[in-house]
């Protein structure tokens, strides 16, 4: 597997991340998401936004659907794509980024109306941690 990759289930469709620390795992589960929505992860300009992200919960996996929430948050509801996570910190219950956000240029491939704890683990593995989000599209 790469560091992510998108995957499709019966009725929705999922993101498989994977990286040497949490930071990595976050990171590259917004990529992921990017993927699926957009086709691709364009970088953002120098002129991007960046927005703080602070997230403190019971484990990764609530890391994890809390910052992919609030990538469609702004991509459903303030019409701008998170391009890029700068993750400042990054642990098992926890995160702390700057989201680097992009114009919407077109309209995202499918619809993602939620991210869920559906089979939602994190598992730790040699070389670093990995996790499957299912998305209800």
């Amino acid at each position: 597997m790469k560091s992510y990759e998108t995957f499709s289930t019966t009725a929705d469709s999922g993101v498989r991340c994977r990286g040497g620390d949490y930071g990595q795992l976050y990171a590259n589960a917004l990529r992921g998401l990017n993927l699926l929505l957009f086709g691709a992860n364009r970088r953002p300009g120098r002129s991007a936004e960046r927005v703080p992200f602070r997230f403190r919960g019971d484990g990764p996996e609530s890391v994890l659907v809390n910052l992919l929430s609030e990538a469609l948050y702004w991509v459903n509801q303030r019409g701008k794509r998170v391009a890029a996570a700068r993750v400042l910190s990054a642990g098992r219950n926890g995160v702390e980024a700057e989201l680097l956000l992009a114009p919407l240029r077109r309209r995202p491939r499918c619809e993602v109306k939620a991210v869920t704890y559906h089979r939602l683990r994190v598992e730790e593995r040699a070389g670093g941690f990995r996790a499957a989000v299912v998305l209800d599209t």
